[in-house]
């Protein structure tokens, strides 16, 4: 009795095989299992937003809080690119607190934007919303290294222009 070989099983098995690897092989390089979840479901503790010098707490208890948490929720989620060689120095975070705008989210435990890219948790992330950054639609973390360029920070500068004219700034 000549019994064939079955292709099916075996080009499945490939594919299963081959998927779990790429798999394991990213979720190790990224130190996150959930690496493919375009997701982002943290809330904030707390949102200081600086609007052209000045600053704006939005806590929880505020009524513009759910709309910049909706935002950071939604847009976190969805990472474009990983550009190494971009940073965050110190004067430039000065200035956007002086003079610019910038939305720095803090929360209580560190939070991951899950990504391809290794980017590590953090319970603080700065947006840029004015300047060459702002530009690029980049988030940074706390420890202000390579950011991820995010696919779009409209929703983010929406619900800051919103928070901005709620508090009075022009």
């Amino acid at each position: 009795m000549n019994r064939k070989p079955k292709l099916l099983p075996a080009v499945l098995s490939f594919v299963f095989v081959s998927l779990l690897a790429i798999w394991g092989m990213t979720a190790l390089s990224v130190q996150d299992a959930l690496w493919f979840l375009p997701a982002f479901s943290k809330s904030a503790a707390y949102f200081d937003l600086y609007w052209d010098g000045e600053v704006l707490r939005v806590e929880p208890s505020s009524p513009e809080y759910d709309a910049l948490n909706q935002a950071i929720q939604e847009e976190f989620a969805h990472v474009r690119s990983y550009p190494s060689s971009a940073g965050l120095s110190d004067a430039a975070l000065e200035d956007l607190r002086a003079e610019g705008r910038l939305l720095e989210c803090y929360f209580d435990e560190p939070a991951m934007i899950h990504s391809r890219y290794f980017y590590g948790a953090s319970r603080t992330f700065f947006v840029p919303l004015s300047g060459h950054h702002a530009d690029q639609h980049r988030v940074f973390n706390g420890g202000r290294g390579a950011p991820l360029e995010l696919q779009d920070t409209s929703l983010i500068m929406a619900a800051a222009e919103d928070a901005a004219r709620a508090d009075g700034s022009p």
